[in-house]
């Protein structure tokens, strides 16, 4: 298994975070803010300079009023897609 912080998947969670944040109508600092913690950690994610685990997945999706089943199960259809299984 290849190291996955700069690879495809990576850029598509990277993007979906993005895409959730905005239309959430928050800013970085608004989402590091609902999580407890500093503004460079949300930056860090979306330009994919840091890995999120399973968990903290879970915490972005609900502090961008996200459902997390639903978000992790269209990123895993992505995935699918972008890897062709």
């Amino acid at each position: 298994m290849k190291k996955s912080v700069h690879g495809k998947l990576s850029k598509i969670f990277c993007a979906r975070i993005v895409s959730l944040r905005e239309k959430a109508g928050m800013t970085q600092r608004d989402l590091a803010d609902a999580l407890g913690r500093e503004h460079g950690m949300v930056a860090r994610i979306e330009l994919g300079e840091r890995r999120v685990d399973f968990v903290e997945a879970y915490e972005l999706f609900k502090a961008l009023g996200a459902d997390p089943a639903k978000e992790a199960e269209g990123l895993m259809t992505e995935y699918s897609k972008q890897s062709g299984s």
